[in-house]
């Protein structure tokens, strides 16, 4: 339900740094970023304030997920399913998915996206991370009474910073008391993620003390995907970030850095994990929203004309 990200090429803020200043007239658009208190780190990796104007109808593609996205709508939004994909609800909850998901939107969009690590969601929402993967769950459905009432003080804060406080109280006491997803899960989770893609499964399997069948179920279950499919998506936003940086590689040379047997291999991952090839993805006006980690920077103009993310991998 990353939507809301209207993405930029332009390096990310420092953390608990902001993008952009809240603005002060209703219809206005505007984005303000902040990383979760210091002791959230590991369950938390950023959290968004946002408002968007849509006049007239548009079509958004999310991209294949590492995480799980937690949007709070502060407003009732108008979003309808576009081939299939999962209807985007109020208030969604977005499972890790290794396909990308298509909808539309009108009108004004005004709320809160919070980005759980699998460890944060975990404990969050109480269940494996598999039920919820490749699908949107409303935020209510999973969390109750709790959800309505965040909700509820979210509404009546004084402005994106209060929100961000309100969302580290809450948290904190939600989060850091919960069981936890066994530590060799989040490790293997996270070492996926930072090398993007570049660990093998049996290494992580040795190094957890498990066999490698046993480590590839569990974290299945309890991460939402395999560890193979995790890192896949690791490596193609990997090379979404060498192909926005400052001197981007030719694209056989950037298929060779990132592990892709070719740059076939290269384009057809990208068509799979988020609908566009990397050319078609640079290209300006692409309306794909793709996240590919923490500490995002957003621009509600990007001058690339893109509405790309290079993203930062999550420490």
């Amino acid at each position: 339900m990353l939507s809301v990200l209207r993405m930029s090429l332009m390096g990310s803020p420092e953390p608990g740094g902001t993008a952009v200043g809240e603005s002060s007239s209703p219809d206005d658009e505007f984005w303000k970023t902040r990383s979760p208190d210091r002791r959230l780190a590991r369950w938390v990796s950023f959290y968004l304030a946002f408002q968007r104007i849509a006049p007239v109808p548009e079509t958004r593609t999310v991209a294949a997920l590492n995480s799980v996205v937690v949007v709070i709508d502060l407003d009732t939004p108008v979003r309808h399913q576009v081939s299939g994909s999962p209807l985007m609800t109020v208030s969604p909850v977005v499972g890790l998915s290794n396909t990308p998901m298509t909808y539309t939107r009108v009108g004004r969009e005004r709320g809160i996206v919070i980005e759980l690590t699998p460890l944060g969601a975990r404990a969050l929402f109480g269940l494996p991370l598999r039920e919820i993967s490749r699908t949107i769950v409303r935020f209510e459905d999973l969390l109750g009474a709790r959800a309505c009432l965040l909700r509820e003080e979210l509404q009546e804060a004084r402005d994106a910073n209060h929100r961000f406080r309100i969302l580290d109280r809450r948290l904190s006491s939600w989060l850091l008391n919960e069981p936890e997803m066994p530590e060799s899960l989040d490790r293997s989770w996270r070492s996926l993620t930072i090398s993007g893609g570049a660990v093998k499964v049996d290494d992580l399997a040795e190094r957890a003390g498990l066999s490698r069948q046993y480590l590839a179920t569990r974290f299945h279950r309890e991460v939402g995907l395999p560890p193979k499919v995790v890192g896949r998506i690791a490596r193609c936003h990997q090379a979404i970030r060498l192909l926005t940086g400052a001197a981007p590689p030719p694209l056989p040379r950037l298929a060779a850095l990132c592990g892709y047997t070719d740059q076939a291999h290269l384009n057809r991952d990208f068509r799979l994990l988020i609908g566009r090839t990397p050319t078609a993805l640079l290209r300006p006006g692409s309306a794909t929203d793709l996240y590919l980690g923490s500490l995002i920077s957003l621009r509600p103009t990007p001058p690339t004309g893109t509405n790309l993310e290079s993203g930062c991998p999550i420490p």
